[in-house]
């Protein structure tokens, strides 16, 4: 038995059979090693893979969950954790306007300065916490709003929207178109300049 397991094992089909394996390996790592060296790949690594590396030696053994996502969503996790500390289950957060926060809340020399809040990170980080609006909901939702963010001294902070202030906030975001528009920082700071010139 033992004989016939051999002759199997080191028969002409059998090596045929594992050569062809070791090509088929060979061949998918040289691709794969080809599609990785590709500039946007390699940027990619480089990037997001590379930056997760950066956070978790950064992080080293600090294990508790409010270092770790505020090192890793940065200013989406401020934003979102300020929302959650005022906001009760049954309000309704207004998201302003992207153009109205970065021509009011941009800092030139900062690439986030102007308060990088996608709609779709703070409908991630805060769940059912809290009713999410934006500027495109029907008027009678938007009639519900309770808090939103506004600029003060080209800063950003959580406003309170009340009957009596009500009418002014939604005036002034009305002045800007709400379609989400920059979703890198260049297309922020070139929207910003081309609203700068006179």
């Amino acid at each position: 038995m033992n004989t016939s397991l051999a002759k199997a094992l080191f028969s002409t089909s059998c090596r045929r059979y594992w050569t062809t394996q070791v090509v088929y390996v060979a061949a998918s790592c040289l691709i794969l090693l080809a599609i990785l060296s590709l500039p946007m790949n390699r940027a990619w690594l480089a990037g997001t893979i590379g930056t997760f590396y950066r956070q978790r030696q950064l992080l080293g053994t600090r294990t508790d969950l409010d270092s770790r996502k505020r090192a890793g969503y940065g200013v989406a996790y401020t934003y979102t954790s300020l929302i959650r500390q005022h906001c009760r289950p049954g309000d309704y957060f207004l998201i302003p306007p992207q153009r109205y926060l970065i021509q009011n809340a941009y800092a030139q020399d900062k690439a986030t300065g102007f308060a990088w809040i996608y709609p779709s990170v703070l409908y991630y980080h805060l769940g059912k916490s809290v009713h999410l609006l934006e500027m495109t909901s029907p008027d009678s939702l938007l009639q519900r709003a309770t808090h939103t963010f506004g600029v003060q001294s080209n800063k950003l902070v959580l406003l309170a929207i009340t009957d009596q202030n009500r009418a002014a906030v939604l005036a002034q975001f009305r002045r800007y178109d709400p379609r989400f528009f920059a979703y890198t920082p260049d297309q922020a700071r070139r929207y910003y300049k081309a609203q700068a010139k006179p």
